[in-house]
């Protein structure tokens, strides 16, 4: 590459990267466990290197949702390149923001590009703008070297000349970072991803808790499922940062696979302990509480939302919202016949007498609690 002081467009985009130097750093940080898997493949297939940061360019490495039938994840694939390329692209899956099924893709693309006009900065080009137009461009030059000056006369899109600045710009910054005044992240093996093959579909709130990982972290490197539980067969694959894996691992032996797929939250409705509540449901209080990251002996209180195994049933769903305002008059007896309920169930489950004062606005419960 030509020095960044050579062209002004590329030097321009350096600084409007650079502007804000720790949120910079914080962006590549956030970024450092996809870059190395990035890195990882562009180097399995000899490609340069500064293809590694064209994810940053397209997205900032952020696994984007397709809005209509626009672009999505964070190579900002099209539809229909990204079925081209192999990818399964529907409304319940959609590899595209798949890290490790895009970056295949994506380097597909790259080294076709690299092999045609053996230029990595047209390859650039021509992942932003597509081949054919790159080929339109350039006509009798096709096969020819280029210099700075004649990319720069090439007849394409305002847009794709930023494309290839922006790229050329963050290689400058990597090169030198001091001169940009930014500190970059260091890699480190802990945060590396790793794929692994689990033994069913899995419930992704469920692997997060294994994880011992906030869902959002999961979500981000696992961000192809539009709903939070992977599809069954060959793609079930999970991404988690090395140091995660062991004991994600560990604790995974302790769950049947079968239990692993259908999971539902619950809003604890009377405080118990997470121990008697595994009973009521049989289920071992030891998976609960790691689907929960909880003590098993810890008591639970009303509002508390517990991830159980199962789909959740439609009275679950439903009676929750079940609940009696006090207006002026009522009486429990009332309260009771009005709902088809005992009036002792009703006492108990508010936790009232006979003699209790009911007063205009409070709530009671008209339906046993769930647990």
């Amino acid at each position: 590459m030509l020095d960044c002081d050579d062209n002004q467009a590329v030097l321009k985009e350096a600084r409007r990267y650079t502007r804000h130097p720790q949120r910079f750093n914080a962006n590549w940080s956030k970024a450092m466990p996809l870059l190395m898997l990035v890195l990882e493949q562009i180097e399995r297939h000899d490609l340069p290197g500064e293809f590694a940061l064209l994810p940053y360019v397209e997205s900032h490495y952020r696994q984007l949702p397709p809005s209509g039938n626009g672009p999505a994840g964070m190579w900002q694939l099209m539809g229909r390149t990204a079925v081209d390329q192999g990818l399964k692209v529907s409304r319940s899956y959609d590899e595209r923001l798949d890290a490790l099924a895009s970056t295949a893709a994506a380097i597909g693309l790259l080294e076709r590009y690299d092999r045609q006009f053996s230029d990595w900065r047209l390859a650039d080009m021509a992942f932003n703008a597509g081949e054919y137009r790159i080929k339109r461009a350039l006509g009798k030059q096709l096969h020819q070297q280029l210099d700075s000056e004649d990319l720069a006369g090439l007849k394409v899109s305002s847009t794709t000349h930023q494309h290839l600045a922006r790229l050329m710009a963050l290689s400058c910054i990597i090169n030198d970072p001091q001169r940009f005044s930014v500190t970059l992240p260091q890699p480190d093996n802990g945060i590396a991803l790793q794929a692994l093959t689990l033994p069913s579909a899995m419930d992704l709130r469920l692997a997060a808790a294994l994880a011992e990982l906030p869902l959002a972290e999961l979500l981000r490197f696992n961000a192809a499922w539009s709903r939070q539980k992977n599809p069954s067969g060959p793609t079930t694959r999970l991404l988690l940062p090395q140091q995660k894996v062991a004991n994600f691992n560990f604790a995974l032996t302790k769950f049947p696979p079968a239990m692993l797929s259908d999971w539902h939250l619950q809003t604890i409705d009377v405080s118990t302990t997470l121990d008697t509540l595994a009973s009521s449901l049989e289920t071992p209080a030891t998976l609960l509480a790691s689907a929960n990251q909880l003590d098993p002996t810890q008591t639970l209180h009303p509002g508390k939302a517990i991830l159980l195994p199962g789909r959740a049933t439609e009275s679950e769903s439903t009676t929750s919202t079940q609940t009696h305002t006090i207006r002026r008059g009522d009486t429990l007896s009332a309260i009771a016949r009005h709902y088809g309920v005992r009036l002792a169930d009703l006492l108990h489950w508010n936790a009232l007498s006979n003699t209790s004062i009911l007063r205009p606005g409070a709530i009671l419960r008209v339906h046993a609690p769930t647990f």
